[in-house]
């Protein structure tokens, strides 16, 4: 059962993705939208962005690079979870994402029932992720910030799942 202050949490996490999700994305802007399973949120969706403001004009060879900061938002059934980052991709010549590496600070904040955290707490960390074609990968490690008697002090996170790019392809 979820409670008020758990609903305002995610729907703020949601507002603010929304709001940096424009209808008309700029050249280089790969919003994708995920479920994953892992710690501490179990089973759960996600939604972000990553912006390329440093996308190649040209692709060569078949490939391009390019980096850009990153925004994550997930919410599942043990908590929930904001990154923000730095992104790397690679794209093909016809300008489709291929692979998107990725290292964020997070912000989790657990439920009721988390998997492999305390229960009610707040933790910060680093997570690194790595999606090839629509597959999804991530590990990170976080602390607890409150002071609690029981459950994981430190956490270390993963996380296997899909990931999904919305729209056609925007890069230049």
């Amino acid at each position: 059962m979820t409670t008020p202050k758990v609903r305002r949490f995610s729907g703020f996490l949601a507002l603010s993705l929304m709001a940096l999700l424009p209808s008309a994305a700029h050249a280089g802007t790969f919003p994708y939208w995920g479920f994953s399973f892992g710690t501490s949120e179990r089973a759960a969706a996600s939604l972000g962005v990553t912006f390329g403001d440093r996308m190649p004009g040209d692709v060569s060879e078949g490939f391009a690079l390019g980096t850009g900061p990153i925004l994550e938002a997930t919410v599942g059934m043990g908590g929930a979870k904001f990154g923000v980052g730095k992104s790397f991709l690679v794209l093909t010549d016809k300008k489709s994402l291929r692979l998107l590496a990725d290292w964020k600070a997070v912000g989790t904040r657990t439920w009721d029932r988390p998997r492999g955290a305390s229960a009610h707490a707040t933790y910060l960390g680093l997570e690194g992720g790595l999606s090839l074609s629509f597959i999804r990968f991530n590990l990170g490690v976080a602390k607890r910030l409150e002071e609690k008697s029981r459950g994981a002090d430190v956490l270390f996170t993963w996380g296997v799942g899909a990931q999904v790019r919305i729209g056609g392809s925007k890069a230049r």
